[in-house]
């Protein structure tokens, strides 16, 4: 056995690691941007109100 594969060895665990981080965390990232949240939901219904409220005081 050679004297550097122990190192190599760590490599690949770091390499693999790191690339399962980053694919788990793409992917909430991705299937956030599918469904939007609750909070932009009630933003919308807030703006939504407001509007209707600004057009009946100029009415």
């Amino acid at each position: 056995m050679w004297p550097w594969t122990g190192s190599w060895c760590w490599i690949m665990h770091i390499l693999f690691a790191s690339g399962t981080l980053l694919f788990y965390i793409g992917g909430h990232l991705v299937r956030d941007n599918d469904h939007p949240d609750h909070s932009s939901q009630e933003l919308s219904k807030i703006l939504a109100k407001f509007e209707h409220l600004k057009q009946a005081a100029e009415a």
